[in-house]
């Protein structure tokens, strides 16, 4: 049984796995303008995967597990794998021109994966759902940027929560969704 659910879900697991062994070293691997511009270039990437604490771990894995299972059915584990990697690596770099000296957290990932997977709905077919999720994530991030974060929540994880990075990998996620559609516009338009 756990094999089974191990080899169907496997860019889940591998999530959970590399953020929770992350979780003690945040020091070492987060996202840090002034250790990236000395070469730990390696945190462009790994500080999306570190966490401030374990309320803050616990959050973000969960947001994560909600959007997997809402369209692992569309996007395979490669996808996702794919995806999350080109997300927080062009993120990483997006943020070295950004407000932070640090970052941490699935979160904006998480709006990335979010924002490519809607746009993939209604470029395919389903554009309902996806215009209803892009246009709640949407609404989301102006709140954000108006009102800035939900102060509740910046308690319960010990940090500000990073508004502009949720925009600026929504924004990759968005990006992305669009080059993907280029091949399927070219198709449509030879027929």
């Amino acid at each position: 049984m756990f094999k089974l659910i191990l080899k169907q879900h496997w860019f889940l697991w591998l999530m959970l796995s590399v953020s929770w062994l992350l979780l003690p070293h945040a020091d070492t691997a987060s996202w840090q303008r002034s250790a990236i511009l000395g070469g730990h270039y390696w945190r462009l990437l790994s500080g999306n995967f570190c966490h401030n604490n374990f309320t803050h771990w616990l959050m973000n894995i969960a947001a994560l597990i909600l959007i997997y299972f809402c369209y692992n059915d569309r996007l395979s584990n490669r996808q996702f794998l794919q995806l999350s990697l080109i997300i927080s690596g062009l993120g990483g770099y997006a943020l070295l021109y950004g407000p932070y000296s640090e970052y941490v957290g699935l979160s904006a990932l998480i709006h990335g994966l979010i924002a490519y997977a809607a746009c993939i709905d209604i470029i395919k077919g389903r554009a309902k759902i996806g215009m209803v999720v892009v246009l709640g994530l949407a609404m989301k991030l102006l709140f954000e940027q108006i009102y800035g974060a939900d102060p509740w929540i910046k308690q319960m994880i010990g940090i500000d929560i990073a508004i502009d990075a949720h925009l600026i990998y929504t924004l990759i996620g968005l990006s992305l969704a669009q080059l993907s559609w280029l091949p399927l516009w070219r198709n449509r338009s030879v027929q």
